[in-house]
């Protein structure tokens, strides 16, 4: 889901599970491409831009999707309840640069796939609590784009699966999401991403300390910063409750000594803390547990304290939110 560090481009293949990056770090912002014109729109940035105030009390019920509305309906709703910009069709961004990475995607024109696909991404934004993704953009950011494409190709080369990636390196804060044949789209992995762009605010918001973290781990360890067979849980699963996610429990190390959910967790710290969410997150939609007993193990849960009490200083939240996340936490740790 993020990246070997500042300044690159991440990206998760979403289809298939499979997690990898791209590496690169621009001496400068990318370079914003023209944006083709469209006869099909969402929102226009100027209006959606005046979404972003941030009302807790706010009955958001209003804007609850149901089964039969349309694109538009759906659009509108979920722009007003989360305070982003959705972008689809005609209107997308097609072109994303670092110094090392050219990603380019195309547009996704078959309107009902691109519904299907705001449906059940409206599934894993809900888990979030209120008001949460009104409080993303920092900086100069002002709101949060979601661009829903077709087919994305890296460096000319087309990618599998269906991936969803995140950049703290553009003049945008964006998240871009494949959507393949059907509206498919994998609700963690989208969680996942936006996961990163939560760790972006808490670095410019000067809360993550990294010398603080590397004191959660194993001492000694370093962060081997390589996506490599971590992507598929073939490297080292040495001090990992698993080899890969939605998996069971397979390699044997006890409660005491394990430190990371799974291989892919020991790239990098935004890694870590992205997939140590993804049980927790899939436990708040579908009250149902992946990695089973994971938070149990002393290190894992006192790592996922130390990261929630650093959202809950830089969000502002309800008490009710506040409360089912602590809930949702006491139950399975």
């Amino acid at each position: 889901m993020h990246l070997t560090g500042f300044n690159k481009f991440a990206a998760i293949a979403v289809m298939t599970g499979i997690l990898f990056s791209l590496t690169g770090c621009p001496a400068k912002p990318p370079k914003q491409p023209d944006v083709p014109e469209s006869t099909q729109t969402s929102k226009a940035p100027e209006e959606a831009a005046t979404t972003a105030s941030l009302d807790l009390d706010e009955d958001l019920s209003k804007y609850d999707l149901k089964e039969g509305d349309s694109l538009e309906d759906v659009v509108s709703k979920m722009e007003n309840k989360y305070g982003i910009d959705i972008v689809y069709g005609n209107d997308i961004r097609t072109e994303f640069k670092d110094e090392n990475e050219t990603i380019t995607v195309k547009p996704n024109t078959n309107f009902e796939d691109v519904r299907k696909a705001l449906l059940a991404i409206d599934e894993g934004l809900n888990a979030l609590p209120k008001g949460f993704l009104r409080q993303l953009p920092y900086g100069k950011h002002k709101i949060l784009k979601i661009y829903l494409t077709g087919s994305i190709t890296i460096n000319g080369v087309p990618n599998s699966g269906s991936p969803a990636f995140t950049s703290d390196s553009d003049d945008e804060l964006f998240l871009t999401i494949e959507v393949i044949e059907d509206g498919v789209v994998n609700v963690p992995t989208v969680v996942h991403e936006i996961s990163h762009i939560v760790d972006f605010k808490l670095h410019h918001d000067g809360l993550i300390k990294e010398d603080e973290w590397t004191k959660l781990n194993p001492e000694g360890f370093t962060y081997d910063n390589s996506y490599g067979e971590n992507i598929t849980g073939g490297n080292d699963p040495k001090y990992c409750y698993t080899t890969y996610h939605y998996v069971g429990r397979n390699t044997g190390y006890p409660d005491d000594d394990i430190w990371f959910y799974y291989c892919y967790s020991k790239v990098n710290a935004y890694e870590d803390r992205a997939t140590m969410l993804e049980n927790l997150v899939i436990y708040k939609m579908w009250n149902y547990e992946v990695a089973e007993g994971l938070y149990k193990c002393p290190h894992m849960k006192a790592k996922v304290e130390y990261y929630l009490k650093l959202i809950e200083k830089d969000f502002k939240m309800t008490q009710s939110d506040r409360d089912a996340w602590a809930n949702a936490f006491k139950a399975i740790s």
